[in-house]
């Protein structure tokens, strides 16, 4: 896959049937991508079924129909550019794995390939049902996947497309019928859009993403989901307590933290309590507070072995392991100074099976930890081994960021040269080519796309209001 997929399911398969001309084998690629059946693309799309299934099986041309193949791609919110497959040649469909997600052919018509459509999209039905609330899902899930391998930037403008298409379709849903099931589909897209957002280092764009996740989670009588949701907000406030001077965010990730927990007392799901339970330490780490992070890091331990529990944890917890704990106490330990014990336990984290994107962030929290440590020369090390996997595709913003200290640390040392060098280059690279555009900014109901999106120029961390 691309770095930078132009579409959730963009895929190399998908690309090869565009440039070979197999339209019928479009749609059927796109279906199993998410897990949708006959019926469910239909009602998307605003078929009947049995046309899609004359489609698939090439009984009928209407996929060659330029009206056809647009309102298909507008509904599953395919960008047009990908189409321009079809007439470029086959070498230039799967040219797609190198850059940011453009194939050869692409990339000769120049950005505005990426950018919205300027002309109206095809007539297409925004259905409220449980069809869409599926595909929604479908979505989320395989967002949550590419990212763990990918990181937040790769993924940011295809997870806010699928967003900007979800909220205008919930904004008016009212109660009844299928309405609980699409507030919390759209609930879990913004959850997820969220965190990508927070991970390429835009905690401006994940702030009313969260916020809104919320509403629809309480709108949508979800209970879990809306403290999942303050799980999120307290998370993203101990972020920009890391990245600010005023401890007043640390302060409001324990308030949400406390109001996670009292308003999931009731909840049997012991992954979400050890969750908020590692929120909890999070903040108290922030604050300095030793002996409440020490107790609220037993706490995720042991709801983490509590159980058994009725059915499987939802694709957003099955993240909480003892890996997570480890990983969250290293970090909670930086943040209270007691570098030599955070490093023992990133190490420790390291030695287990991570996705490439949480490699390299715990690599870069070593480097952190070793780098106050005032061992230099380890951390430099350290911040090398983890080049290559940026260099190749992990897009973590937050894992630059760490980066940069070490970068900034080591000045113009002469034995550094190599790592200063490769971290730029990576740093310029990943700034240029993966970059939102002002139509990319979300849309979260009451205010235009736009708002806010001149804050979130500068690769750096941001941060907000109290």
């Amino acid at each position: 896959m691309p770095a930078r997929p132009l579409w959730v399911f963009d895929s190399l398969l998908l690309r090869e049937a565009l440039a070979q001309v197999n339209l019928a084998a479009v749609p059927a690629i796109v279906r199993a991508a998410c897990g949708l059946s006959q019926r469910d693309l239909a009602t998307i799309v605003g078929w009947n079924p049995a046309t899609l299934s004359y489609y698939e099986r090439g009984q009928r041309d209407g996929m060659f129909d330029v009206r056809t193949v647009l309102q298909f791609a507008d509904a599953v919110g395919m960008p047009r550019a990908l189409l321009s497959l079809v007439f470029a040649d086959i070498a230039a469909g799967q040219a797609g794995n190198t850059g940011c997600g453009l194939s050869a052919e692409l990339s000769r018509s120049g950005p505005a390939s990426l950018e919205a459509p300027a002309s109206p999209l095809a007539s297409v039905p925004q259905p409220a049902s449980g069809s869409q609330a599926r595909y929604w899902r479908a979505c989320t899930a395989a967002l949550y996947i590419r990212d763990r391998a990918v990181g937040g930037t790769a993924l940011l403008p295809s997870a806010l497309q699928q967003w900007q298409r979800a909220a205008p379709t919930v904004q008016g849903t009212s109660a009844g019928g299928s309405a609980p099931q699409l507030l919390g589909a759209a609930a879990e897209l913004a959850l997820c859009t969220g965190w990508i957002a927070l991970d390429a280092g835009h905690l401006t764009l994940a702030q009313p993403l969260y916020q809104k996740a919320r509403e629809l989670a309480v709108s949508a009588g979800d209970v879990t989901l809306a403290v999942h949701a303050l799980t999120s907000q307290s998370m993203l406030h101990a972020e920009m307590a890391r990245t600010g001077p005023s401890p007043e965010s640390a302060r409001q990730a324990l308030g949400l933290a406390y109001q996670a927990a009292d308003e999931g007392r009731y909840i049997p799901l012991p992954p979400l309590h050890a969750l908020i339970a590692l929120r909890h330490a999070s903040a108290a780490s922030l604050l300095g507070d030793k002996a409440a992070f020490r107790a609220a890091i037993g706490q995720a331990r042991r709801e983490l072995n509590r159980g058994p529990w009725d059915g499987d944890p939802p694709q957003w917890l099955r993240f909480v392991s003892e890996t997570e704990i480890t990983e969250t106490e290293a970090t909670g330990y930086l943040d209270l100074g007691d570098t030599a014990r955070s490093a023992m336990l990133y190490r420790q984290v390291l030695t287990s099976d991570l996705s490439p994107r949480n490699r390299a962030s715990n690599g870069a929290g070593l480097a952190d930890a070793l780098l106050r440590q005032s061992a230099h020369q380890e951390a430099v090390a350290t911040a090398t081994d983890i080049l290559p996997a940026i260099e190749s595709g992990v897009t973590s913003v937050q894992c630059l960021n760490r980066l940069r200290l070490i970068r900034r640390a080591v000045g113009n040392i002469a034995w550094a040269q190599e790592f200063r060098e490769r971290f730029d280059a990576a740093e310029q690279a990943l700034t240029a080519t993966c970059s939102l555009s002002r139509n990319d900014a979300p849309f979260v109901g009451d205010e235009s796309p736009g708002t806010g999106y001149e804050m979130l120029t500068s690769g750096e961390p941001q941060s907000l209001p109290a």
